[in-house]
C-alpha cells in the first residue's frame, strides 16, 4: 500500500512547478493511495482531437462545452451535431496513439495493487474501442453515457463507488480543466499532464505519463 511521506521529505522538482516558477506548497489530500483515476482522450491517448476546428464546424460557442451546446440546439439540429461529434470520437478512438509511458505506468500500478478507473468525457462505443484496441487493464471505465459530463463530478463519484474507495484514497490524472475541476468538486487530488504544453496553472503537475511513478514515489512511500 502506498502512504504520504512527510512534507520535510519532499523535495520540489520540474513536474511540481506551476506556469509561474512556484513550487507546491501543499500536500496532496491523499493519505493512502489505492486507486487512480485516468481520463482518456489527451492522457491515455495522444491528444488528437482538433477542439477548436471542432467547436467552429458545430457552432459551439467559448464558456459552454460541447455537449451542452448539443443538447441545446433544436432537435435536429443536435442529430446533425452529436454526429459530427461521436464520428470525430470515433476516428480519434480508431486512430489515436496510446501515451507515452501509458502501459509502462499502469503495469506499475496494477503491480503495487491499485485498482484502475478510466472516466471520460467521450461516448462509450468510441471509449470501449480504443481501450481494447490498446489493451488496457481497466476494471472500471465510465464515458458520457453513465452520467453528466466533467467538469461534474458525477462520474467521478460512481468511479468512486464502483471502487469502494473514498476520495482521499484515490488520485486523478488528467489533461485539461475539467479533469481537474471535476476531480476538485469530488475531493480528489489531481495530476495535471500538460503534455509538455502547459495551458493551466496547476500542480501537481507531470510534463508525460512516464513522469508519473516517480511523481508518486515521491509524493509516497510503500509500506
Amino acid at each position: 500500500m502506498l502512504t504520504r511521506i512527510s512534507a520535510q521529505a519532499l523535495k520540489p522538482r520540474h513536474g511540481l512547478l506551476s506556469l509561474s516558477g512556484r513550487t507546491m506548497t501543499t500536500q496532496p489530500q491523499v493519505k493512502k493511495l489505492k486507486g487512480v483515476i485516468f481520463d482518456m482522450d489527451g492522457t491515455l491517448s495522444v491528444p488528437y482531437i482538433d477542439w477548436t476546428a471542432l467547436r467552429s464546424e458545430i457552432g459551439c460557442p467559448s464558456g459552454v462545452t460541447i455537449m451542452e451546446h448539443v443538447t441545446g440546439l433544436p432537435a435536429e439540429k443536435s442529430a446533425w451535431a452529436d454526429g459530427v461529434l461521436r464520428t470525430v470520437e470515433r476516428e480519434a478512438c480508431d486512430r489515436a496513439a496510446i501515451n507515452a509511458g501509458a502501459h509502462e505506468l499502469l503495469e506499475h500500478l496494477q503491480s503495487l495493487g491499485l485498482r484502475l478507473a478510466v472516466v471520460t468525457n467521450n461516448h462509450g462505443d468510441a471509449m470501449r474501442v480504443f481501450l481494447e484496441r490498446h489493451g488496457l487493464p481497466f476494471e472500471i471505465a465510465l464515458s458520457r453515457d453513465d452520467g453528466p459530463l466533467k467538469p461534474s463530478a458525477d462520474l467521478i463519484h460512481k468511479a468512486l463507488e464502483r471502487m469502494n474507495l473514498t476520495s482521499d484514497e484515490v488520485v486523478g490524472i488528467g489533461d485539461g480543466k475539467y479533469d481537474i475541476e471535476a476531480c476538485q468538486k469530488a475531493g480528489v487530488e489531481c495530476i495535471y499532464l500538460t503534455n509538455g504544453e502547459p495551458t493551466l496553472s496547476h500542480v501537481p503537475a507531470v510534463g508525460s505519463l512516464s513522469e508519473v511513478k516517480s511523481l508518486l514515489d515521491e509524493l509516497f512511500s510503500c509500506a
